[in-house]
């Protein structure tokens, strides 16, 4: 049966997120952003809770990407969203994936997902 909820700002299915960021050392990290979408044109939001490293290390270098989940890596993405890089620091290798940096910021792309 067809529910309507009337104009709400819903996006389902919701793509999966993963944030990409360096610590003060240098080593990448990983999160998967559980709450993100296209905002305007141009723009995305992402909210994210200040609990996680990665948001310490954006918050301290300023810079990020945005990296969108593929089929083909649901667990390693899933993963990103278990593991947490308080307590596994080594999760990005743990997950078999490989990192380089952006060109545009001081951030890791994830070799693994195509589009960033």
């Amino acid at each position: 049966m067809r529910k309507n909820f009337g104009s709400k700002p819903y996006l389902y299915p919701q793509p999966v997120l993963i944030i990409g960021t360096y610590d003060e050392d240098g080593n990448p990290d990983a999160m998967n952003a559980a709450w993100g979408g296209i905002s305007e044109a141009n723009q995305i939001s992402i909210c994210l809770s200040a609990g996680h490293k990665t948001v310490r290390n954006l918050l301290k270098s300023g810079a990020f990407t945005v990296s969108v989940a593929d089929a083909g890596h649901v667990k390693e993405c899933d993963w990103f969203g278990i593991a947490s890089g308080n307590t596994v620091p080594d999760k990005i290798a743990r997950a078999g994936f490989h990192v380089s940096r952006s060109e545009f910021v001081n951030a890791p792309l994830f070799d693994e997902l195509p589009m960033a």
